[in-house]
């Protein structure tokens, strides 16, 4: 009676593996193989979550370069009117028209500073839900208010690794809102000296910032792409893992079954 039970059981144990695909129907089957497949679940979802951060993670790198290229190309501008400007043989109307253009130019700047991806300003730091920057028109020259969070947005793009996702905007700018203003003042007040020696320099040097940036965001977009390049490899090893682990091989659980209902047969007999 006994060896007809088990060999009943073992009938309906396949019957199911057969029925439901999966070779682990109750923690009785397999118990190795339950504790193996629940950490390979569990890896699997941990793998996809990291993918997520790290795809949004890429998109505000990707809006940052964007804009700071762009920022790239007003910076190169600049550079142009400031020695344009340090010419002395300009008049005042033509030192006025560069310093109108200037204004126009430090006015694109402060839209760059205050560029959004989907809701957030990329370049307020933590504080995304608000302006990076403000600006105030009631003084002469405006002031332009850095509002943002001096540390970074962070996103967790794999299993322990946190990354700065963000360059916060006093990085980006400093006081350079400030130096245009002066610059402007420079154009209008024909101050060559001031020009050639001040303000070409700290166009420069804000241009070298910019550049040193882009060189840093570049590196994590490549950093985070091969993460994610790992993440999908992984993903793929984990589900082929659990696939043996759970799923019925249906040539092998067809002839165990063939086997004990031949066994199962000769015991009723």
């Amino acid at each position: 009676t006994g060896n007809i039970q088990k060999s009943l059981e073992r009938l309906n144990t396949n019957y199911t593996r057969l029925s439901t695909g999966k070779m682990i129907n109750r923690p009785s089957d397999d118990p190795v193989g339950l504790i193996m497949g629940t950490r390979l679940k569990k890896g699997i979802t941990e793998g996809r979550q990291y993918k997520e951060n790290a795809n949004a993670a890429l998109a505000l790198l990707n809006s940052s370069d964007y804009a700071l290229n762009e920022m790239t190309s007003v910076l190169h501008r600049l550079a142009e009117l400031a020695v344009k400007g340090a010419n002395e043989t300009n008049d005042p109307v033509s030192l006025d028209a560069i310093a109108k253009e200037v204004e126009e130019l430090r006015n694109h700047l402060y839209q760059i500073a205050n560029t959004r991806q989907e809701n957030t300003y990329i370049f307020a730091g933590e504080k995304t839900n608000q302006q990076a920057y403000t600006i105030d028109n009631t003084t002469s020259p405006p002031t332009y208010n850095w509002n943002g969070s001096v540390n970074p947005l962070q996103a967790e793009v794999g299993a322990g690794i946190t990354m700065e996702v963000t360059i916060t905007g006093d990085r980006i700018f400093g006081d350079f809102f400030v130096q245009l203003s002066e610059f402007i003042e420079h154009l209008r007040n024909g101050n060559y000296d001031a020009i050639s020696n001040t303000d070409i320099a700290n166009i420069q040097n804000r241009l070298d910032e910019v550049l040193k940036i882009r060189g840093e965001i570049g590196a994590k977009v490549n950093r985070i792409e091969a993460n994610i390049e790992r993440i999908d490899l992984m993903n793929v090893n984990f589900t082929e893992l659990l696939s043996k682990i759970e799923d019925t091989d249906y040539a092998e659980v067809t002839m165990n079954l063939k086997m004990q209902e031949s066994v199962y047969q000769a015991a009723l007999a």
